[in-house]
Parts: structure tokens; C-alpha cells; sequence
């Protein structure tokens, strides 16, 4: 993943300026951010849960997740809502001084085909505590109602892909999806499968 995000890097420098190792906001954004989705998802679906209608759901994972949902606690979701203002500022102002800020869009490979997530609920494994983890770049922009666009960068581990992300200001879709195209074009992993896959 770091050799494809280099090569990713040296692309955009042919027609980009890039300032490397920018920091970004050290806040608890994927925590914020579960809490909220749990209490508003709950709240959304409130009767499902509360009248068992879950049990009608095709996965069995989802018959009892809505459960530990509905018991958040709202001086929880309170906090987590006034620490998105907060967290929301500390994030326009670091976009503020670049046109986007780009980063490796998960910590590991895609998932293979087949992948069980009723075992492995979630996404892969995280990488090793002595490999860095990307920035929460994902729950960061979520919870401030940010656009972002991934694109592909390379395949790793077993051929599968690898993808980058360019996370923007509000109202800037225009320029991530420039950016992106232009390095669509200077590169082509866009138009490559992992081996044994066809289109």
C-alpha cells in the first residue's frame, strides 16, 4: 500500500503542487460519528426495532444490531453533536489552505470476493500496530458533511486493489472530481481488474 501511494504521489506531482505530511486533526472522529449514526439510526428505525420487525431481515447480523443502537445515550449524542462543531471547524481550516487533502482510502486491501462479513463484521483487519494507519479521512469527512472521491491506486496484497482519496472543502465536487480525472488520465489502474476477475 505505501509503494502504490508513493507512485500515486509522484503521478500528481507531474501537475500538482503537494505539500507531504500535512497534519491532520488528531479527534475522535470515528467515535463522534458512531455514536450519532447509532442514535439516528435507531431513532429512524424505532418501530422495526421495537416491534422485532428486525427478525424479517435477510442477514442475521442485522436481527439484534439495532439494539445496542437504541440504548445510546442521548448525553452522548449530545456531546458527540457539539464536538462535530468543533471538529467541523478544525477541518475547514485545515482545508482552507489546500485545494483537497489526499490520503490512503482504507488501511488495508479491498476485501476478497466472498469475504465474510457475518464472521468479520466490518472492514478488513486493520494494519499492524507498526505499519501507520491512515488519517480518518472517512469519518472526518462523514461527520462534517464533506465531498470526497476515491479512486484506484495499484493492487496489493493477493492482486487486490488499493484505492487513494481526495477529501475537499464543502461545495468543492468540481475540483476533487477534476483532480481525480486528471489523474485518471496519467494513470490506468481505473481500467485494471485483480487477476481472475472479469468485466
Amino acid at each position: 500500500m505505501k509503494a502504490n501511494f508513493e507512485t500515486a504521489l509522484d503521478a500528481l506531482s507531474a501537475f500538482a503542487t503537494l505539500e507531504r505530511d500535512v497534519e491532520f486533526p488528531d479527534l475522535p472522529w470515528g467515535p463522534a460519528m458512531g455514536i450519532i449514526v447509532d442514535a439516528e439510526g435507531a431513532s429512524a428505525f424505532r418501530d422495526l426495532i421495537e416491534s422485532r420487525g428486525t427478525r424479517r431481515l435477510r442477514a442475521k447480523a442485522d436481527w439484534v444490531g439495532g439494539y445496542p443502537a437504541i440504548m445510546t445515550l442521548a448525553v452522548d449524542y449530545l456531546e458527540a453533536m457539539r464536538g462535530r462543531v468543533k471538529m467541523r471547524a478544525a477541518l475547514d481550516e485545515l482545508l482552507s489552505r489546500h485545494e483537497a487533502v489526499l490520503a490512503p482510502t482504507r488501511g488495508a486491501v479491498a476485501p476478497m470476493i466472498g469475504y465474510d462479513f457475518a464472521k468479520q463484521p466490518g472492514a478488513p483487519p486493520p494494519p499492524p500496530p507498526e505499519r501507520p494507519s491512515p488519517p480518518a479521512t472517512i469519518p472526518a469527512g462523514n461527520l462534517a458533511g464533506l465531498p470526497a472521491v476515491c479512486v484506484p491506486n495499484g493492487l496489493g496484497q493477493h492482486g487486490l486493489p488499493t484505492s487513494l482519496q481526495f477529501l475537499g472543502r464543502a461545495f468543492s465536487e468540481t475540483t476533487l472530481i477534476a483532480i481525480a480525472d486528471r489523474y485518471q488520465q496519467a494513470t490506468d489502474w481505473h481500467k485494471k481488474r485483480p487477476p481472475g476477475i472479469t468485466t
